[in-house]
C-alpha cells in the first residue's frame, strides 16, 4: 500500500473531478436548453477521444516519461476545462469534450503503467481490486459535488482545475523508477466475433448501456423533477452499486456456465430498466434500490462479456482478447449517447430506461438462441473472472490471470 499509495491518491483526485464534471456537463447542457441529442453527442465525442487515445498515447509517453506526461495531461484537462467555461458554444464543447477524451485516456495510461510497475504477478490481483474500488469509489463520490456548487455559476469549472492541478503532486513525488510501459496486444475484432459472438455483442452493449446512462441519466433526473441531490444520489449509487456486485456475480460465473449468468443478468438488467420506465409512481426510496441492482447488473456486464470471450482462447491470448474488447466497448460507446437520445425523444422523460430495455432484451435474446445452437467453451480453458475497469487497453495488463497460467 505504501508503493501504490501515491498513483492511487492521484487516481482519486482526477476521478473526483472527472466524476463529477461528466454529470455537471449533461445538467449544464440541459439547463442551458439543449437538446437531449447534443449532450449524446458530446459523450460520443468524449469517448471517441478518449478510445483514440489510448490506441496512440503510448509512444507519446515513452518518449517524454511517465512523470512529465502526467503533469502535461493534467495540465491540459485543466486548460480543457477552462475554455470549455469561458465559450458555451455547442461547437467549442464539442472538441473540447474531444480533446479532454484524449488527455483523460493519457491520464489513465500513465496511472495503470505505474501500478503495473508496482505489482508483481503475485499481488496483480489485489493491486487490480484497490484500483476498482478507487476508480469507482471517486467516481461515485464525484457525484456528491454537485450539491455543493451553483450548476450555473463557473464554480463548477473552478472545482475541476482545481481536483485536476491537485492531482499532479502525488505522482510527481514518487520515489521510484520509471515505469516501462508494455506493448499493448491486439487482435482483430472480426475474428473476436468468430471466436465467441455473444462476447462480442455483451462489450458492444455493454458500451451501448453505460455511455447513455453516463450521458443522459442527469437528464433524466431533471425531467422527473428531481432535485440536484437527488440526483447526485441516483448517479452515485449507481456506481455504487457497480462496484458491489460485481464480486458476487463473477463468483456465480465462475461456479455456473458463464453464458447462463450473461444472459440471466442481461434479462435482469432488461427488468430493472423497464421497471424504472414507471418511475413517476414509485417511491424514491425504492427507486434507488432499483437503481443500485441496476448499477450491479449493468456494470457487470462488460466483465462476464471479457471472461467469456477468454475461455475460448489459451491463457497467452488473455491479454490480446480483453484489450480487442476494450475497443468494441468503446465503439459501444461513441454509438450509445447517439441512439438513445432518439428513444428519449419518442418517450420522454423515460425513453432512456426504454432504450436499455430494448438493448438488454435483444443480448439476453441472442444468448439464449447461441446457447441452442453452440455448446460452451472447453472446460480446461475456462477463466476466472477478473473485473476489468472500463477505462484503457492497458488497464488489462493488470489482468493476472496470464502470469497466474504460467
Amino acid at each position: 500500500m505504501r508503493l501504490i499509495a501515491a498513483p492511487l491518491i492521484s487516481l482519486i483526485i482526477i476521478m473526483l473531478g472527472n466524476g463529477f464534471f461528466n454529470t455537471f456537463v449533461s445538467m449544464r447542457i440541459s439547463i442551458e436548453g439543449g437538446a437531449n441529442w447534443l449532450t449524446g453527442l458530446l459523450y460520443s465525442s468524449y469517448y471517441a477521444g478518449l478510445m483514440i487515445g489510448s490506441i496512440f498515447m503510448e509512444g507519446l509517453i515513452r518518449r517524454i516519461g511517465h512523470i512529465r506526461a502526467f503533469s502535461i495531461f493534467a495540465s491540459l484537462t485543466a486548460v480543457i476545462v477552462m475554455v470549455q467555461g469561458m465559450w458555451l458554444s455547442m461547437a467549442s464543447w464539442f472538441l473540447m469534450r474531444f480533446c479532454m477524451g484524449i488527455a483523460c485516456a493519457g491520464l489513465f495510461i500513465v496511472i495503470e503503467s505505474w501500478l503495473l510497475l508496482l505489482s508483481s504477478p503475485h499481488t496483480r490481483g489485489k493491486v487490480l481490486s484497490i484500483y476498482m474500488v478507487c476508480l469507482y469509489g471517486a467516481q461515485g463520490s464525484g457525484q456528491y459535488i454537485l450539491n455543493f456548487v451553483d450548476l450555473k455559476a463557473t464554480t463548477p469549472f473552478e472545482v475541476t482545475v482545481i481536483l485536476s492541478a491537485l492531482a499532479v503532486i502525488p505522482v510527481c513525488i514518487m520515489r521510484a523508477s520509471y515505469p516501462n510501459l508494455n506493448e499493448t496486444e491486439m487482435v482483430s475484432i472480426w475474428y473476436l466475433l468468430k471466436k465467441s459472438p455473444l462476447g462480442f455483442f455483451g462489450c458492444l452493449a455493454s458500451g451501448f448501456i453505460l455511455s447513455a446512462f453516463y450521458a443522459l441519466g442527469p437528464i433524466f433526473g431533471r425531467e422527473m423533477h428531481y432535485s440536484v441531490f437527488q440526483i447526485s444520489l441516483v448517479m452515485g449509487l449507481t456506481i455504487f452499486g457497480g462496484l458491489a456486485l460485481q464480486w458476487p456475480l463473477g463468483h456465480i460465473s465462475d461456479i455456473i456456465e458463464r453464458r447462463k449468468v450473461i444472459i440471466a443478468g442481461s434479462f435482469a438488467l432488461a427488468i430493472l430498466a423497464f421497471v424504472l420506465t414507471f418511475a413517476r409512481f414509485i417511491p424514491f426510496p425504492i427507486t434507488l434500490l432499483i437503481f443500485i441492482l441496476f448499477g450491479g447488473f449493468s456494470f457487470t456486464l462488460y466483465p462476464l462479456s471479457i471472461t467469456y470471450c477468454c475461455d475460448f482462447f489459451s491463457a497467452a491470448g488473455v491479454t490480446a482478447i480483453t484489450c480487442a474488447c476494450c475497443i468494441v466497448y468503446g465503439i459501444g460507446c461513441i454509438i450509445g449517447p447517439i441512439l438513445a437520445p432518439i428513444v428519449m425523444a419518442l418517450v420522454p422523460p423515460v425513453g432512456l430506461f426504454l432504450y436499455i430495455t430494448i438493448i438488454a432484451s435483444v443480448l439476453g435474446i441472442f444468448g439464449l438462441v447461441r446457447s441452442i445452437c453452440r455448446p460452451p467453451p472447453p472446460k480446461e480453458l475456462h477463466e476466472e473472472y477478473v473485473p476489468l475497469p472500463r477505462t484503457t487497453p492497458q488497464a488489462v495488463q493488470l489482468d493476472p490471470r496470464p502470469d497466474e497460467e504460467s
